[in-house]
Protein backbone atom coordinates (compact mmCIF):
# COMPACT_ATOMS: atom_id res chain seq x y z
CA UNK A 1 0.00 0.00 0.00
CA UNK A 2 2.82 2.26 0.31
CA UNK A 3 4.24 1.90 -2.42
CA UNK A 4 1.27 2.82 -4.68
CA UNK A 5 0.85 5.92 -2.63
CA UNK A 6 3.90 6.70 -2.94
CA UNK A 7 3.94 6.10 -6.88
CA UNK A 8 0.44 8.33 -6.80
CA UNK A 9 2.22 11.34 -5.04
CA UNK A 10 4.77 11.35 -7.42
CA UNK A 11 2.62 11.60 -10.62
CA UNK A 12 -0.03 14.24 -8.86
CA UNK A 13 1.92 17.51 -9.45
CA UNK A 14 1.97 16.56 -12.95
CA UNK A 15 -1.68 15.92 -13.07
CA UNK A 16 -2.83 18.77 -11.31
CA UNK A 17 -0.52 21.37 -13.30
CA UNK A 18 -1.85 19.23 -16.87
CA UNK A 19 -5.44 20.12 -15.51
CA UNK A 20 -5.03 23.36 -14.60
CA UNK A 21 -3.49 24.81 -17.71
CA UNK A 22 -6.32 23.22 -19.59
CA UNK A 23 -8.66 25.64 -17.00
CA UNK A 24 -6.03 28.91 -17.10
CA UNK A 25 -4.72 28.03 -21.01
CA UNK A 26 -5.56 31.45 -22.14
CA UNK A 27 -5.26 33.19 -18.98
CA UNK A 28 -2.28 35.66 -19.59
CA UNK A 29 -1.93 36.34 -15.78
CA UNK A 30 -1.20 32.81 -15.21
CA UNK A 31 0.90 31.75 -18.17
CA UNK A 32 3.64 33.19 -15.96
CA UNK A 33 2.65 30.78 -13.08
CA UNK A 34 2.76 28.04 -15.38
CA UNK A 35 6.38 28.51 -16.70
CA UNK A 36 7.08 29.04 -13.07
CA UNK A 37 4.72 25.72 -12.09
CA UNK A 38 6.50 24.02 -15.11
CA UNK A 39 9.55 24.91 -14.25
CA UNK A 40 9.51 24.29 -10.75
CA UNK A 41 8.21 20.85 -11.82
CA UNK A 42 10.60 19.96 -14.43
CA UNK A 43 13.45 21.01 -11.06
CA UNK A 44 11.28 18.83 -9.31
CA UNK A 45 12.09 16.17 -11.25
CA UNK A 46 15.67 17.00 -11.69
CA UNK A 47 15.93 16.89 -8.03
CA UNK A 48 13.81 13.62 -7.20
CA UNK A 49 15.98 11.76 -9.64
CA UNK A 50 18.92 13.51 -7.96
CA UNK A 51 17.84 11.90 -4.54
CA UNK A 52 16.78 8.49 -6.17
CA UNK A 53 20.68 9.01 -7.55
CA UNK A 54 21.38 9.94 -3.95
CA UNK A 55 20.01 7.00 -2.41
CA UNK A 56 21.60 4.58 -4.59
CA UNK A 57 24.64 5.96 -4.35
CA UNK A 58 23.86 5.99 -0.33
CA UNK A 59 23.08 2.10 -1.16
CA UNK A 60 26.15 1.72 -3.01
CA UNK A 61 28.13 3.38 -0.40
CA UNK A 62 26.51 1.15 2.34
CA UNK A 63 27.50 -1.74 0.34
CA UNK A 64 31.08 -0.42 0.22
CA UNK A 65 31.01 0.50 3.74
CA UNK A 66 29.91 -2.88 4.31
CA UNK A 67 33.08 -4.24 2.18
CA UNK A 68 35.24 -2.27 3.98
CA UNK A 69 34.11 -3.36 6.91
CA UNK A 70 34.86 -6.24 6.27
CA UNK A 71 38.03 -5.69 4.76
CA UNK A 72 38.85 -3.94 7.82
CA UNK A 73 38.00 -7.27 10.19
CA UNK A 74 39.89 -8.98 8.06
CA UNK A 75 43.02 -6.91 8.20
CA UNK A 76 42.93 -6.80 12.21
CA UNK A 77 42.41 -10.62 11.82
CA UNK A 78 45.56 -10.79 9.88
CA UNK A 79 47.43 -7.86 12.23
CA UNK A 80 46.47 -10.38 15.66
CA UNK A 81 48.06 -13.22 13.38
CA UNK A 82 50.81 -11.23 12.40
CA UNK A 83 51.59 -10.17 15.65
CA UNK A 84 51.23 -13.70 16.74
CA UNK A 85 53.47 -15.14 14.40
CA UNK A 86 55.98 -12.04 15.55
CA UNK A 87 55.79 -13.11 18.90
CA UNK A 88 56.28 -16.83 17.85
CA UNK A 89 58.91 -15.59 15.53
CA UNK A 90 60.63 -13.55 18.42
CA UNK A 91 60.48 -16.39 20.73
CA UNK A 92 62.12 -18.75 17.89
CA UNK A 93 64.71 -15.79 16.92
CA UNK A 94 65.65 -16.15 20.88
CA UNK A 95 65.87 -19.92 21.03
CA UNK A 96 67.94 -20.19 17.74
CA UNK A 97 69.83 -17.02 19.44
CA UNK A 98 70.62 -19.60 22.53
CA UNK A 99 71.58 -22.56 20.35
CA UNK A 100 73.89 -20.47 18.23
CA UNK A 101 75.36 -19.09 21.57
CA UNK A 102 75.25 -23.10 22.77
CA UNK A 103 77.15 -23.71 19.30
CA UNK A 104 79.35 -21.75 20.16
CA UNK A 105 79.66 -23.06 23.33
CA UNK A 106 80.16 -26.68 21.86
CA UNK A 107 82.65 -26.08 19.37
CA UNK A 108 85.02 -24.18 21.52
CA UNK A 109 84.29 -27.21 23.91
CA UNK A 110 84.86 -29.63 21.22
CA UNK A 111 88.03 -27.50 20.39
CA UNK A 112 89.36 -28.02 23.56
CA UNK A 113 88.37 -31.78 23.69
CA UNK A 114 90.17 -32.24 20.29
CA UNK A 115 93.19 -30.62 21.57
CA UNK A 116 92.89 -33.20 24.54
CA UNK A 117 92.55 -35.52 22.55
CA UNK A 118 95.54 -34.96 20.57
CA UNK A 119 97.65 -35.19 23.89
CA UNK A 120 96.15 -38.74 24.43
CA UNK A 121 97.00 -39.45 21.03
CA UNK A 122 100.42 -38.27 21.07
CA UNK A 123 100.58 -40.74 24.77
CA UNK A 124 99.11 -43.46 23.49
CA UNK A 125 101.64 -43.37 19.83
CA UNK A 126 104.21 -43.25 22.77
CA UNK A 127 102.82 -46.52 25.24
CA UNK A 128 102.10 -48.01 21.64
CA UNK A 129 105.68 -47.73 21.10
CA UNK A 130 106.95 -48.79 24.26
CA UNK A 131 104.29 -51.93 24.38
CA UNK A 132 105.69 -52.76 20.83
CA UNK A 133 109.37 -52.72 22.51
CA UNK A 134 108.10 -55.05 25.13
CA UNK A 135 106.13 -56.84 22.80
CA UNK A 136 108.98 -58.62 21.68
CA UNK A 137 110.07 -59.80 25.14
CA UNK A 138 106.26 -60.89 26.07
CA UNK A 139 106.15 -62.75 22.98
CA UNK A 140 109.11 -64.88 24.02
CA UNK A 141 107.99 -65.12 28.32
CA UNK A 142 104.65 -65.87 26.77
CA UNK A 143 106.48 -69.06 24.26
CA UNK A 144 108.40 -70.16 26.94
CA UNK A 145 105.14 -70.00 29.57
CA UNK A 146 103.62 -72.07 27.44
CA UNK A 147 106.11 -74.12 25.94
CA UNK A 148 106.28 -74.83 29.94
CA UNK A 149 102.69 -75.36 30.59
CA UNK A 150 102.75 -78.00 27.49
CA UNK A 151 105.53 -80.15 29.92
CA UNK A 152 103.47 -79.52 32.96
CA UNK A 153 100.44 -81.00 31.31
CA UNK A 154 102.76 -83.77 30.09
CA UNK A 155 104.34 -84.65 33.23
CA UNK A 156 100.58 -84.52 34.65
CA UNK A 157 99.26 -86.87 32.34
CA UNK A 158 102.37 -89.36 32.81
CA UNK A 159 102.02 -88.86 36.56
CA UNK A 160 98.09 -89.74 36.29
CA UNK A 161 99.05 -92.52 34.19
CA UNK A 162 101.58 -93.72 36.41
CA UNK A 163 99.56 -93.59 39.48
CA UNK A 164 96.84 -95.32 37.24
CA UNK A 165 99.00 -97.95 36.23
CA UNK A 166 99.92 -98.19 39.81
CA UNK A 167 96.37 -98.32 41.07
CA UNK A 168 95.95 -101.22 38.47
CA UNK A 169 98.64 -103.17 39.64
CA UNK A 170 97.92 -102.79 43.34
CA UNK A 171 94.50 -103.92 42.39
CA UNK A 172 95.79 -106.44 40.92
CA UNK A 173 98.24 -107.62 43.61
CA UNK A 174 95.66 -107.63 45.91
CA UNK A 175 93.66 -109.88 43.85
CA UNK A 176 96.84 -112.07 43.11
CA UNK A 177 97.28 -112.06 47.06
CA UNK A 178 93.40 -113.21 47.78
CA UNK A 179 94.41 -115.11 45.07
CA UNK A 180 97.22 -117.22 46.56
CA UNK A 181 95.66 -117.22 49.94
CA UNK A 182 92.64 -118.94 48.88
CA UNK A 183 95.20 -121.44 46.72
CA UNK A 184 96.82 -121.91 49.80
CA UNK A 185 93.83 -122.45 51.80
CA UNK A 186 92.37 -125.25 49.71
CA UNK A 187 95.73 -126.86 49.24
CA UNK A 188 95.97 -126.46 53.36
CA UNK A 189 92.75 -127.18 54.53
CA UNK A 190 89.87 -128.83 51.89
CA UNK A 191 92.42 -130.44 49.61
CA UNK A 192 94.52 -132.15 52.62
CA UNK A 193 91.66 -133.17 54.49
CA UNK A 194 89.48 -135.52 51.70
CA UNK A 195 93.07 -136.69 50.95
CA UNK A 196 93.50 -137.66 54.29
CA UNK A 197 90.19 -139.04 54.80
CA UNK A 198 90.79 -141.24 51.83
CA UNK A 199 94.11 -142.56 52.81
CA UNK A 200 92.66 -143.54 56.17
CA UNK A 201 89.98 -145.30 54.84
CA UNK A 202 92.21 -147.42 52.96
CA UNK A 203 94.62 -147.93 55.68
CA UNK A 204 91.31 -149.54 57.21
CA UNK A 205 90.41 -151.54 54.14
CA UNK A 206 93.93 -152.80 53.53
CA UNK A 207 94.43 -153.65 57.21
CA UNK A 208 91.22 -155.30 58.35
CA UNK A 209 90.13 -156.63 54.34
CA UNK A 210 90.25 -160.55 55.47
CA UNK A 211 87.88 -159.17 58.74
CA UNK A 212 85.12 -157.34 57.24
CA UNK A 213 82.26 -158.74 55.31
CA UNK A 214 81.30 -158.21 51.79
CA UNK A 215 79.01 -155.51 52.93
CA UNK A 216 80.93 -153.62 55.24
CA UNK A 217 83.62 -153.80 52.30
CA UNK A 218 81.34 -152.32 49.84
CA UNK A 219 80.28 -149.93 52.32
CA UNK A 220 83.89 -148.61 52.84
CA UNK A 221 84.45 -148.61 49.24
CA UNK A 222 80.89 -146.80 48.32
CA UNK A 223 82.67 -144.01 50.87
CA UNK A 224 85.67 -143.64 49.46
CA UNK A 225 83.98 -143.76 45.37
CA UNK A 226 82.44 -140.60 47.25
CA UNK A 227 84.84 -139.20 48.61
CA UNK A 228 87.36 -139.61 45.75
CA UNK A 229 84.57 -138.03 43.24
CA UNK A 230 84.30 -135.20 45.63
CA UNK A 231 88.41 -134.97 45.56
CA UNK A 232 88.07 -134.82 41.86
CA UNK A 233 85.52 -132.21 41.46
CA UNK A 234 87.99 -129.99 43.72
CA UNK A 235 90.55 -130.30 41.84
CA UNK A 236 89.15 -129.91 38.49
CA UNK A 237 87.52 -126.54 39.64
CA UNK A 238 91.39 -126.10 41.28
CA UNK A 239 92.85 -126.46 37.74
CA UNK A 240 89.59 -124.29 35.95
CA UNK A 241 90.14 -121.68 38.46
CA UNK A 242 93.99 -121.73 37.93
CA UNK A 243 93.85 -121.26 34.10
CA UNK A 244 91.14 -118.32 34.03
CA UNK A 245 93.82 -116.54 36.19
CA UNK A 246 96.56 -116.99 34.60
CA UNK A 247 94.62 -116.30 31.15
CA UNK A 248 95.72 -119.98 29.62
CA UNK A 249 91.81 -121.08 29.33
CA UNK A 250 90.29 -119.88 25.73
CA UNK A 251 86.98 -118.51 25.05
CA UNK A 252 84.89 -121.19 22.48
CA UNK A 253 81.53 -119.98 22.14
CA UNK A 254 79.20 -122.09 19.73
CA UNK A 255 75.51 -122.79 19.40
CA UNK A 256 74.28 -125.51 21.97
CA UNK A 257 71.62 -126.99 23.87
CA UNK A 258 70.79 -126.02 27.46
CA UNK A 259 68.76 -128.88 28.02
CA UNK A 260 71.74 -131.25 26.99
CA UNK A 261 74.33 -129.30 29.53
CA UNK A 262 72.24 -129.82 31.92
CA UNK A 263 71.34 -133.37 31.75
CA UNK A 264 75.49 -133.93 31.40
CA UNK A 265 75.83 -131.53 35.02
CA UNK A 266 73.28 -134.18 36.52
CA UNK A 267 74.60 -137.55 35.41
CA UNK A 268 78.03 -136.28 37.13
CA UNK A 269 76.60 -135.85 40.23
CA UNK A 270 73.67 -138.83 40.05
CA UNK A 271 75.01 -140.42 43.07
CA UNK A 272 74.82 -137.68 45.54
CA UNK A 273 71.45 -136.86 44.17
CA UNK A 274 69.91 -140.04 44.99
CA UNK A 275 72.15 -140.83 47.78
CA UNK A 276 70.15 -137.42 49.50
CA UNK A 277 66.82 -138.89 47.85
CA UNK A 278 66.05 -134.97 45.78
CA UNK A 279 64.19 -134.80 43.62
CA UNK A 280 65.16 -132.86 40.35
CA UNK A 281 62.51 -130.93 38.36
CA UNK A 282 63.72 -129.79 35.13
CA UNK A 283 61.75 -127.24 32.94
CA UNK A 284 63.47 -126.66 29.88
CA UNK A 285 62.63 -126.69 26.11
CA UNK A 286 65.08 -128.95 24.52
CA UNK A 287 64.96 -126.24 21.40
CA UNK A 288 66.55 -123.85 23.52
CA UNK A 289 70.15 -123.27 22.59
CA UNK A 290 72.70 -120.18 23.42
CA UNK A 291 75.76 -119.07 21.77
CA UNK A 292 78.65 -120.17 24.94
CA UNK A 293 81.72 -121.90 25.36
CA UNK A 294 80.26 -125.32 26.26
CA UNK A 295 82.50 -126.22 29.06
CA UNK A 296 82.82 -123.65 30.91
CA UNK A 297 78.77 -123.05 31.47
CA UNK A 298 78.39 -126.78 31.38
CA UNK A 299 81.32 -126.28 34.62
CA UNK A 300 78.75 -123.55 36.03
CA UNK A 301 75.79 -125.85 35.78
CA UNK A 302 77.17 -128.42 37.80
CA UNK A 303 78.67 -126.27 40.85
CA UNK A 304 75.46 -124.58 40.82
CA UNK A 305 73.81 -128.08 41.11
CA UNK A 306 76.75 -129.45 43.63
CA UNK A 307 75.68 -126.59 45.54
CA UNK A 308 72.05 -126.79 45.65
CA UNK A 309 72.59 -130.85 46.25
CA UNK A 310 74.94 -129.57 49.26
CA UNK A 311 72.54 -128.01 50.82
CA UNK A 312 69.11 -129.51 50.23
CA UNK A 313 67.73 -131.49 53.25
CA UNK A 314 67.15 -135.21 52.19
CA UNK A 315 64.23 -136.18 50.21
CA UNK A 316 64.73 -132.10 49.17
CA UNK A 317 63.46 -130.77 45.73
CA UNK A 318 65.62 -128.82 43.24
CA UNK A 319 64.20 -126.95 40.27
CA UNK A 320 65.76 -126.25 37.06
CA UNK A 321 64.06 -123.66 34.94
CA UNK A 322 65.00 -121.61 31.44
CA UNK A 323 63.21 -118.37 30.21
CA UNK A 324 63.90 -116.52 27.07
CA UNK A 325 63.64 -113.04 25.98
CA UNK A 326 64.47 -111.40 22.30
CA UNK A 327 68.64 -111.58 23.28
CA UNK A 328 69.06 -113.58 26.44
CA UNK A 329 68.24 -116.82 28.26
CA UNK A 330 68.19 -116.93 32.15
CA UNK A 331 68.87 -119.80 33.69
CA UNK A 332 68.18 -120.67 37.53
CA UNK A 333 68.84 -123.41 39.78
CA UNK A 334 66.39 -123.03 43.10
CA UNK A 335 66.71 -125.26 46.00
CA UNK A 336 64.34 -125.66 49.21
CA UNK A 337 67.46 -125.85 51.29
CA UNK A 338 68.87 -124.18 54.21
CA UNK A 339 69.06 -120.68 52.23
CA UNK A 340 71.66 -117.82 52.94
CA UNK A 341 72.26 -115.01 55.17
CA UNK A 342 71.75 -111.59 53.24
CA UNK A 343 75.41 -110.96 54.49
CA UNK A 344 76.65 -113.45 53.20
CA UNK A 345 75.33 -113.27 49.88
CA UNK A 346 77.22 -110.74 48.54
CA UNK A 347 80.47 -112.27 49.42
CA UNK A 348 79.44 -115.69 47.67
CA UNK A 349 81.38 -114.21 44.11
CA UNK A 350 84.33 -112.16 45.93
CA UNK A 351 87.67 -114.16 46.36
CA UNK A 352 89.11 -111.53 48.88
CA UNK A 353 86.00 -113.31 51.48
CA UNK A 354 86.44 -116.88 52.59
CA UNK A 355 82.78 -118.18 53.24
CA UNK A 356 82.69 -121.81 53.82
CA UNK A 357 79.43 -123.50 55.29
CA UNK A 358 78.90 -127.36 55.78
CA UNK A 359 76.39 -129.09 53.83
CA UNK A 360 72.98 -130.61 55.28
CA UNK A 361 74.84 -134.45 55.32
CA UNK A 362 78.14 -132.57 56.71
CA UNK A 363 79.57 -131.88 52.74
CA UNK A 364 82.50 -129.64 52.95
CA UNK A 365 83.21 -126.97 50.57
CA UNK A 366 85.71 -124.39 49.26
CA UNK A 367 83.76 -121.29 48.25
CA UNK A 368 85.47 -121.39 44.91
CA UNK A 369 83.54 -123.33 42.48
CA UNK A 370 80.71 -119.67 42.94
CA UNK A 371 83.67 -117.48 42.00
CA UNK A 372 84.58 -119.91 39.00
CA UNK A 373 80.98 -119.74 38.19
CA UNK A 374 81.08 -115.94 38.23
CA UNK A 375 84.01 -115.41 35.79
CA UNK A 376 83.25 -118.32 33.48
CA UNK A 377 79.23 -116.35 33.71
CA UNK A 378 80.97 -113.19 32.80
CA UNK A 379 83.67 -114.10 30.12
CA UNK A 380 80.36 -115.47 28.59
CA UNK A 381 78.77 -112.00 28.25
CA UNK A 382 76.47 -112.52 31.27
CA UNK A 383 75.75 -111.99 34.54
CA UNK A 384 75.06 -114.18 37.80
CA UNK A 385 73.09 -113.08 41.17
CA UNK A 386 71.59 -115.14 44.06
CA UNK A 387 68.02 -114.32 45.77
CA UNK A 388 67.79 -116.16 49.23
CA UNK A 389 65.90 -116.07 52.69
CA UNK A 390 66.93 -118.41 55.71
CA UNK A 391 65.03 -121.50 55.98
CA UNK A 392 63.15 -121.23 52.25
CA UNK A 393 65.90 -121.90 49.95
CA UNK A 394 68.17 -120.27 47.61
CA UNK A 395 67.58 -119.61 43.65
CA UNK A 396 71.03 -119.09 41.82
CA UNK A 397 70.06 -117.13 38.46
CA UNK A 398 72.58 -116.42 35.53
CA UNK A 399 72.13 -115.09 31.67
CA UNK A 400 73.61 -116.42 28.37
CA UNK A 401 73.31 -114.75 24.96
CA UNK A 402 71.47 -116.49 22.63
CA UNK A 403 73.35 -114.85 19.51
CA UNK A 404 76.58 -113.83 18.99
CA UNK A 405 77.47 -110.55 20.40
CA UNK A 406 79.75 -108.15 18.38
Amino acid sequence: MSQEADERNKTSPSDEVSNFNIVLNDNPEYVQVANFLKKSQEENIKLTDKIESLEKAQDIIFEQFKTLEFQRFELEKQQKKLEEDSEKFRGRTIELFGKMIDLKKAKKTISQQNKKLEIQQKEIENQHALLENSSDKFRERTIELFGKMIDLKKAKKTISQQKEEIENHREQLKALNASKDKFFSIIAHDLRNPIGGFLNLTEVLANNFDVFSEKESKEFIDVMNQASKQLYNLLENLLQWSRAQTGRISYEPQFISIRKMVDEAIDALMINIENKGIKININIDEKTVAYVDKNMITTVIRNLLSNAIKFTHSNGFISIRCKQTDNLIELSVTDNGVGIKKNDQEKLFRIDKHITTEGTSAEKGTGLGLILCKEFVAMNRGEIWVESEINKGATFIFTLPRKAIA
